[in-house]
């Protein structure tokens, strides 16, 4: 049985950096508040949330539910320089499902660490019995559907104007799928 509440895992950056990845706890608000506090304008148009709020952090830290979001932090020596999310339902037709989000500091791009954040999600994901993960990432954000393709995900459709940034331009998005393990599994029975 894969258990969230002691999950820890160490790895290292192409650059040799040491990281250490492991889920978001209520003592690390103030953290990553700093690490989302440094998130560039032009970066923080298209995330989901007002990242630069405390009371959305604080929201975030206060009802954690490991069960519903699981955020993985990548640490080094105790900073926040990533955060990645697994979305789930535990019911209903889309509990197979799980949806990513991603975000890496500017400093620790292009050293392998988002692909090694959507690769350890994926990792979780299978331990948790989901079947597919999902992706959702501005057509303009081309390093990051860079690392998902990396990981292992595939384009499955792109929906003009879906969402608008933060300046209320409409951005079309990129919906990006990674199979974890096959729809129809041998090893379940069902009932037909």
């Amino acid at each position: 049985m894969f258990d969230l509440n002691t999950y820890k895992k160490e790895a290292k950056l192409k650059d040799g950096t040491k990281i250490l990845l492991r889920p978001m706890a209520a003592e690390d608000q103030d953290a990553l508040y700093t690490f989302f506090k440094s998130v560039p304008k032009e970066d923080a148009r298209y995330l989901r949330d007002d990242v630069a709020s405390r009371l959305i952090v604080e929201e975030w830290t206060k009802n954690l539910d490991y069960n519903k979001t699981l955020p993985v932090l990548a640490l080094k020596n105790g900073t926040v320089i990533a955060d990645a999310t697994l979305n789930r339902r535990r019911f209903g037709w889309k509990w197979h499902l799980g949806t990513v989000r991603l975000f890496v500091h500017k400093d620790y791009r292009k050293v392998g660490l988002g692909q090694l954040m959507i690769q350890e999600i994926a990792d979780i994901a299978l331990k948790l019995e989901l079947e597919k993960l999902i992706a959702e990432v501005p057509d303009v954000n081309i390093s990051a559907i860079n690392a998902f393709t990396k990981a292992g995900f595939y384009r499955a459709a792109t929906i003009p104007n879906l969402v608008k940034d933060r300046e209320n331009r409409p951005l079309d998005v990129v919906v990006m799928i990674k199979d974890i393990r096959p729809a129809r599994d041998e090893t379940y029975e069902y009932d037909f």
